[in-house]
């Protein structure tokens, strides 16, 4: 397998050279993903293709391109259409970008942050938002011949492997994929403590459908109730050993990404994901 990184890139395009991404080279990345700042229609094109140009002089595989729009299971049609049209315009960045996927977020009802619980989250009526939202983003990235990979979260509509399963069957498109992220299905404490049958149970119903598999890990807060934390890989309580064994048999070329870390700990995270690969006898390409 290989391992990449998401959130070096999280601007608007403008700090990208040769410099910031030789960085993630000589740490051991093989690919990395891009995450906007700003709306994608307002990056010059020259910018975001000066941007690809660096990343191909290094050798670093592009992988993904996310980015914010408004809710796109809002029921008030204005601010769906909004999200879809943002949407869109992300997946023609990346199509110009020559990214073979544009990331989806399936946003939140919950006013304060996309990621945010809210009840209505996880009403049929919802769903069939979501679905119809990505159906029309599903056109455009057809029709630029790139990938839509979903992210995923036990907060949002698409909180287990059967409605994310259910959601991508009911779009009809071979070009809709998912970002497995076995650390956001930790909702309670039995699964925290012995997530194994989470993450058998997400690869077993979504493997057909994945396209990158993020390699994280969490601790457990001493507080009341549950409150996980997100840690540097090989320093909390996930079964990293599960994890890698599923990703190299998903697909042993495919990529293990790391995620949701400051720069400083980056080549840590990286050095501790490669030593657990090596030491389960995984190859590491």
């Amino acid at each position: 397998m290989k391992i990449g990184i998401m959130g070096l890139i999280a601007s608007d395009l403008s700090d990208v050279d040769y410099n910031l991404i030789r960085k993630a080279a000589d740490w051991g990345f093989r690919g990395l993903g891009a995450h906007l700042t700003v709306p994608a229609e307002t990056i010059p094109l020259d910018r975001a293709k000066n941007a690809r140009a660096i990343m191909d002089d290094v050798g670093l595989e592009f992988l993904q391109l996310w980015g914010g729009y408004p809710c796109i299971i809002s029921p008030d049609e204005s601010v769906r259409r909004a999200g879809i049209a943002q949407a869109q315009q992300i997946v023609k960045l990346a199509a110009a970008m020559r990214a073979p996927a544009s990331g989806v977020r399936p946003t939140s009802l919950n006013p304060r942050g996309d990621w945010w619980p809210h009840p209505d989250n996880y009403k049929p009526e919802t769903e069939d938002r979501l679905v119809d939202s990505l159906k029309e983003i599903l056109k455009a990235a057809s029709d630029f011949g790139i990938n839509i990979v979903l992210e995923t979260h036990v907060t949002t509509t698409l909180n287990s492997p059967a409605s994310i399963r259910r959601a991508i069957e009911r779009t009809g498109a071979s070009n809709l994929k998912v970002n497995l992220d076995p650390v956001n299905f930790v909702g309670d404490l039995p699964t925290a403590f012995d997530p194994a049958p989470m993450i058998n149970q997400l690869f077993d119903t979504l493997e057909p459908f994945i396209d990158t598999v993020h390699v994280k890990d969490f601790y457990l807060e001493d507080r009341l109730t549950v409150h996980v934390t997100e840690t540097v890989p090989g320093t909390g309580i996930m079964d990293l050993d599960t994890v890698l064994r599923r990703v190299q048999q998903w697909n042993p070329a495919g990529y293990a990404m790391i995620e949701h870390l400051p720069v400083n700990l980056m080549p840590l995270a990286q050095r501790n994901l490669a030593a657990k690969i090596q030491a389960l006898g995984l190859p590491l390409i």
